[in-house]
């Protein structure tokens, strides 16, 4: 399976322009089987109102499902999935509520089963929030209320912007119970955020021990350094 984790910013660019197709043109580069994209903008003035989950799938020809983390009257706002794949929804909503989130929004996770070759695929998209302790707190939360119960149908992923470091708490806490694409040394994460100066690792996949990775990176070309403010990360997994 080639699948890949984006924070698209709401299809704005670099450049201060939002441009959809844009987005759907570098994930068409790349030719993921499944893709997980954070802050999609859905009916919101900003971005001209346009259901951008839908019309990422249109192009690509995917299908999909979203998630909103914030639902107003101005418009939606969360994350997706999109798979070339067939899929089921297994679970979507909010992650448990936090002391003083930062900013002040709430944030969730989607968990399909996407089937490959007959074999099914636990897959779970997420975004965590800023603060350190928010981040932790959504840390525990996935781990016992999303990740331990798909590994008991293993093959499992877990894809997402988790807004922390390799080394930080966030990155332990996942890591007891599944594998960083990018583990163990020598193999190095690589610099996803921002795509005007690349200086952090925001963006991971991690997958259940079982898993081959075969490939895994960022996938840095021109138009993906102006698509969005992150990289995307693309990897070839294989399922026992």
């Amino acid at each position: 399976m080639r699948i890949a984790t984006y924070n698209v910013h709401s299809c704005i660019g670099r450049d201060g322009r939002c441009d959809p197709a844009r987005i759907a043109a570098v994930i068409a580069e790349m030719n993921p089987d499944v893709v997980c994209l954070q802050e999609l903008d859905v009916e919101r003035a900003r971005t001209a109102s346009l259901d951008q989950a839908a019309e990422l799938a249109r192009i690509l020809e995917m299908d999909f499902h979203f998630n909103a983390t914030i639902d107003e009257v101005s418009g939606r706002y969360g994350d997706a999935i999109l798979s070339k794949l067939p899929f089921e929804m297994v679970v979507a909503r909010s992650l448990p509520p936090v002391r003083h989130p930062f900013p002040r929004e709430r944030r969730g996770a989607i968990w399909v089963e996407v089937v490959e070759e007959g074999c099914p695929w636990q897959i779970i998209n997420t975004h965590f929030g800023l603060g350190n302790g928010e981040r932790r707190s959504q840390a525990h939360a996935l781990v016992e209320e999303w990740i331990k119960p798909a590994l008991e149908q293993p093959p499992v992923v877990l894809c997402g912007d988790l807004n922390s470091r390799p080394s930080s708490a966030v990155h332990t806490i996942i890591g007891a119970s599944l594998d960083d694409v990018f583990s163990p040394p020598p193999m190095q994460h690589p610099r996803t955020f921002s795509t005007r100066w690349p200086l952090v690792c925001l963006d991971y996949l991690f997958v259940s021990a079982s898993v081959r990775v075969e490939h895994a990176a960022a996938w840095k070309s021109p138009l993906a350094a102006v698509a969005s403010d992150h990289f995307p990360v693309l990897a070839e997994i294989t399922a026992p």
